[in-house]
This record gives C-alpha cells, sequence and structure tokens, in this order.
C-alpha cells in the first residue's frame, strides 16, 4: 500500500512500492544530505511529526526520538516530516 509523504514546505507526494524514504526524496527532486544510504552515519536525519515509518533494518546510527533515517526506512503510514534547514543540500 502507497502512502502519501508529506514535507512540512506544503509538498506531498506518494512514493513509489519499495523506495526507501531518501529514494524517494530524490525522485521528487528533494534533495537532503546524506553519506552512508546504510543507516551507518545518521547524517541524513529529519524530524518525523506524524505517522509511522519502520526500518529494513536497525540503524546503527543514534537515532533521537522524533527523528528518522530516510535513507534506510519506508512509510508505513501516511506521514508528515520537516527536513531541517541544515540538511538540505543547495544547487
Amino acid at each position: 500500500m502507497t502512502h502519501i509523504v508529506k514535507v512540512m514546505d506544503g509538498f506531498s507526494f506518494m512514493p513509489r512500492e519499495g523506495q526507501s524514504l531518501l529514494e524517494a526524496l530524490e525522485s521528487e527532486r528533494i534533495e537532503i544530505d546524506y553519506q552512508c544510504r546504510q543507516g551507518f552515519c545518521g547524517a541524513c536525519q529529519v524530524d518525523l511529526l506524524s505517522g509511522d515509518v519502520a526500518y529494513d533494518q536497525e540503524p546503527v546510527a543514534f537515532v533521537p526520538p522524533g527523528r528518522i533515517l530516510p535513507c534506510c526506512c519506508r512509510a508505513q503510514s501516511d506521514i508528515t516530516i520537516e527536513i531541517p534547514e541544515s540538511q538540505r543540500k543547495t544547487g
């Protein structure tokens, strides 16, 4: 089942089946900082404001409550995220 991802900027989209949240954001041209894509570094952390995600494997990086690692999780319900300004890539 596909869920809706809402970014606090007022943009919403439906990720393709099987995409990690990071892949889904990239396919919508929303670029955020990342490094490992496997949950080791924690560089891609964003705020999860509502909804649920699941990790394919439990991330190694420390993830504080209320934050998620888009590189290795998938939406399990409609979710709302906020991408901190420091995480955004600028072109």
